[in-house]
């Protein structure tokens, strides 16, 4: 077969110089020696990451459709091909580039090779129109497949485009991918009419009483004479935004036959608890129906509500001041619940499915950790535990069934405020590992739970109530009042949901500690009438500190060294005292923490 040579044009960049392709019909059939290199034009008009000899990108001698050559791709873990066409189009609309490929077997791995296509109209610097072209087994196949890719309207009378063909190894199976030989490419001008998605398949995962977070599938055009008319099918919406407008069927208008890459937003909202299947079709004049599989679990949800602490008159009550690795397995504080879910990045929307029911001394993995006198930490990755490791029936387990909603989500404390008039919650967070990322504890409120559902209701306070993960062994000691509306109600749910802010790699591991409520009017001494060994405030936020009864005390820091001594008290002056963690002792032995 005879092979047309590429036209060349110059393009200047500011790093380096690379040719166009700038007349069509042009082909291409790799039969020029490759030069080889890192991110090298390694032949006219076509650029590469790592072209070698024998590996990686290389001249094919052996396998192609056309003597002498093809371009052949071994993807490995750590390398994916990215090989690009430059094309100037500035005269050129409706322009698709067709070619056979097939894989041949490469090691004794079980992995496909697998092929994206993409395109630049700004130099490499963003890229659209990706679409799946093909997924090969990891063997000899005798024959070539004819492949094509359609390049998204956007790119029509641009100059400086570019199409990247993206060669990876398939997630699925293990070892080795197949090679990829690719042979005989054509860029051409395409009149057909023609429908372009990103994606064909997408899962989602719904709990009762709340659509499924949406996914986005990325639609184009060319050529068409009518317009796009998406449907999805019972259990499944879309829209043209991500938080509202979601129906059943949308249409999209072409201008001069073309519809520019859109974003159609897909999420799951069946009504009862199961799994259900569907599709997105695409249907317009002239091209065979263009379909996306949608499929997805409602998740019935478990979650606890904690029985409500009732909030008396003058109260100071402590939740969390300590939670033991020990702990058993399903146990929580008096009052208090903690929440999982199933995403390794939740944001403050993310919904919740369980309570934790795994042991609280785990090493790794995704999980609530009890911290001793730091509290209850939370840290997540991106692997739920295995069933054993979580209930300690087998703590080696490293293979087999995992927990579904094994990730740390939030600490809840229920509250009956029905005799409280004004009301304040103290709480501690600290950072235990900064790790990488950056996550938050946001604290959250709802009136009443519900009708069960933890995933409904919920309000931001005034002002935005949460802690940043830090350094190493922080902290930070909060005091937040109650809104109005959280006063004289029968339940009243308070949050802390540990949630993704921003970054990659390792997530940070983070606790909440010290958690108690208190009536505000326990910052006047007069009214201060319990007869329990108590102050406040805790944290210090001042320069003293008031005692409910009066006392003798001892003040002591970490160290056991005495720092005050004071009689029959029941306001002492700490201003002297440094910022850290002391224990107050009364005449009866009743030890107290303060924090300052």
């Amino acid at each position: 077969m005879k092979k047309i040579l590429f036209s060349i044009v110059l393009l200047f960049t500011a790093n380096s110089i690379f040719a166009q392709i700038s007349s069509f019909p042009a082909a291409e059939g790799f039969d020029a020696t490759f030069t080889e290199g890192t991110d090298v034009a390694f032949i006219p008009n076509w650029s590469a990451n790592t072209v070698a000899a024998t590996n990686r990108i290389f001249r094919d001698e052996v396998d192609f459709n056309s003597a002498p050559s093809a371009m052949s791709v071994i993807p490995t873990s750590a390398f994916t091909a990215d090989v690009r066409v430059a094309l100037n189009l500035s005269a050129y609309q409706s322009v698709g580039i067709s070619f056979l490929a097939k894989s041949m077997l490469n090691g004794a791995g079980t992995r496909d090779v697998v092929l994206n296509m993409q395109t630049s109209i700004d130099g490499g610097i963003t890229w659209i129109g990706n679409q799946n072209i093909a997924s090969l087994p990891n063997e000899n196949q005798t024959a070539f497949t004819s492949f094509s890719y359609i390049l998204p309207s956007e790119a029509n009378n641009q100059s400086n485009v570019l199409v990247r063909f993206l060669v990876s190894r398939s997630t699925a199976g293990v070892a080795s991918a197949a090679k990829l030989v690719i042979d005989d490419v054509v860029i051409a001008v395409d009149t057909t009419p023609a429908v372009l998605i990103d994606q064909n398949a997408f899962v989602f995962s719904q709990v009762v009483g709340l659509p499924s977070p949406s996914q986005v599938i990325n639609v184009s055009g060319i050529n068409l004479i009518g317009d796009l008319n998406i449907t999805a099918s019972t259990d499944f919406e879309i829209s043209l935004s991500p938080i509202s407008g979601y129906t059943n069927s949308l249409v999209v208008t072409p201008i001069a036959g073309a519809v520019a890459t859109t974003g159609i937003f897909v999420r799951m909202n069946k009504p009862t608890v199961g799994t259900s299947t569907g599709t997105l079709t695409i249907a317009t004049p002239s091209v065979v129906n263009t379909v996306a599989t949608l499929s997805g679990e409602n998740f019935g949800v478990t979650v606890t509500n904690p029985i409500p602490y009732t909030v008396l008159n003058l109260d100071n009550h402590t939740f969390l001041s300590q939670w033991d690795a020990a702990t058993t397995a399903g146990s929580f504080p008096d009052n208090m619940v903690f929440w999982t879910h199933n995403t390794p990045n939740p944001d403050l929307n993310t919904p919740y499915i369980e309570d934790w029911n795994c042991l609280y001394n785990l090493t790794n993995r995704a999980r609530f950790v009890g911290e001793g006198d730091n509290g209850i930490g939370f840290i997540n990755t991106g692997n739920s535990q295995f069933t054993g490791v979580c209930d300690g029936t087998d703590p080696t387990q490293n293979t087999g069934d995992l927990i579904g909603n094994g990730k740390a989500g939030a600490v809840v404390l229920s509250l009956d405020t029905s005799l409280g008039n004004s009301l304040g919650i103290r709480w501690t967070a600290r950072t235990i590992l900064k790790n990488v990322r950056v996550y938050g504890l946001r604290m959250q409120y709802r009136v009443g739970d519900s009708n069960g559902n933890p995933n409904a209701g919920w309000s931001e306070f005034p002002t935005t109530q949460e802690y940043i993960s830090g350094e190493d062994n922080t902290f930070e000691d909060k005091i937040t009042n109650l809104p109005a509306d959280c006063l004289g109600q029968p339940l009243v749910q308070i949050r802390w949901v540990y949630y993704y802010i921003s970054g990659t790699g390792a997530r940070p591991k983070m606790a909440l500690d010290e958690v108690s409520v208190y009536d505000l009017l326990l910052g006047n001494p007069e009214f201060n009438t319990n007869t329990d060994f108590g102050f406040y405030p805790n944290p210090v936020n001042g320069n003293s500190i008031y005692f409910n009864v009066p006392a003798d005390v001892v003040v002591s820091d970490a160290t056991g060294k005495q720092v005050i001594s004071a009689k029959n008290v029941t306001q002492l002056d700490v201003t002297n005292l440094l910022s850290g963690i002391y224990f107050i002792k009364n005449q009866d032995g009743k030890v107290l923490k303060m924090i300052k």
